[in-house]
């Protein structure tokens, strides 16, 4: 009978030869090989969510932040500012305090929070001048930007981590003028929920100066130019530029510096929106300042330019070098 290709039941299995392959064992889940049953080598990835690697962006500036010295050194020298202040005012005598503020607390705390915005300004330029500038001109960035991470997600979280830091400095000059306000006037004379409205203006005032430093990060390569404009722009420029306009009659609109009055005039209850004074010759110097509705409004214009300002640069700059 011809050969069908098929051992009959008596014939012996043909010998293996070493060359040959051994069969391969079979699938320990099922029989067919199915998709269910698990396959022997192959290692399955956890995904990881936009969330988490925000997060992971987020520590890890806040950890550099913590090793450069930058927030423990700007956090000392706020504090010791503010303990200074206060070291001086007791010094001078609770009498001469009151009578120096016109027995106001409102108007303690107005006078001491003014300087607010001088510490945001200068904690933006610290934290968020070379925040992303560094991508674009140090060998560390060239490897960071080619990691599977956004950039919109590495700008989130270090812009995060901006906003943490620079809130917590903020915090402690909060507690030093409070705690100068109390000893001095006593806790019952101390409007708290005008105190808890000031410090979320101050924070929205956070948001809209990071903001604009953000912006000036991404647009200069090097890190150290981001840091020197957002200084000049926020307090040179605008301060000069605020005191320039109003002597001419005009409000200065325009001016985030001008909107930042916002967070210690909720608290004075004497506050004036304008002044003029006269000089003579039928000359006037008129001075404005920011009614919280019109610095809210100032803030909200300035974080959303410049934040999806400072998006659209950091997403089309390329890294070169």
């Amino acid at each position: 009978m011809p050969d069908d290709g098929q051992d009959g039941p008596g014939t012996p299995a043909p010998p293996s030869t070493p060359d040959a392959p051994a069969a391969a064992p079979p699938a320990p889940g099922g029989q067919d090989g199915s998709d269910d049953a698990p396959t022997t080598g192959t290692v399955r990835r956890r995904t990881v969510g936009e969330f988490a690697r925000w997060w992971t962006v987020t520590r890890h500036q806040l950890a550099h932040y913590v090793r450069s010295y930058r927030f423990l050194g700007l956090l000392a020298f706020v504090g010791f500012i503010s303990l200074l202040t206060l070291a001086f005012q007791l010094d001078a005598g609770v009498d001469a305090v009151r009578i120096q503020q016109l027995n106001k607390s409102s108007e303690y705390l107005s006078n001491f929070l003014d300087y607010t915005g001088l510490w945001i300004i200068l904690a933006a330029a610290f934290f968020a001048g070379d925040a992303l500038s560094v991508d674009f001109s140090t060998g560390t960035g060239y490897y960071m930007l080619v990691l599977p991470v956004r950039r919109r997600t590495l700008l989130a979280g270090r812009y995060s981590a901006a906003i943490v830091v620079t809130l917590a400095i903020v915090a402690v000059y909060y507690v030093a003028a409070f705690l100068g306000g109390v000893y001095f006037f006593g806790a019952s004379a101390i409007r708290w929920d005008l105190a808890a409205l000031s410090f979320g203006i101050a924070a929205l005032f956070t948001l809209a100066a990071l903001a604009v430093a953000f912006t000036m990060s991404a647009f200069f390569r090097s890190p150290a130019a981001g840091v020197l404009v957002t200084v000049l722009v926020l307090y040179v420029g605008f301060t000069t530029l605020q005191g320039v306009v109003e002597l001419a009659g005009v409000e200065p609109w325009f001016s985030l510096t001008y909107a930042g009055g916002a967070m210690a005039a909720i608290l004075d209850t004497d506050f004036v929106h304008f002044q003029s004074i006269p000089l003579g010759e039928d000359q006037y110097y008129t001075i404005w300042s920011a009614n919280v509705g019109e610095g809210v409004l100032i803030m909200l214009g300035y974080l959303a330019v410049f934040l999806g300002l400072s998006a659209y640069l950091y997403g089309r700059k390329e890294s070169t070098g």
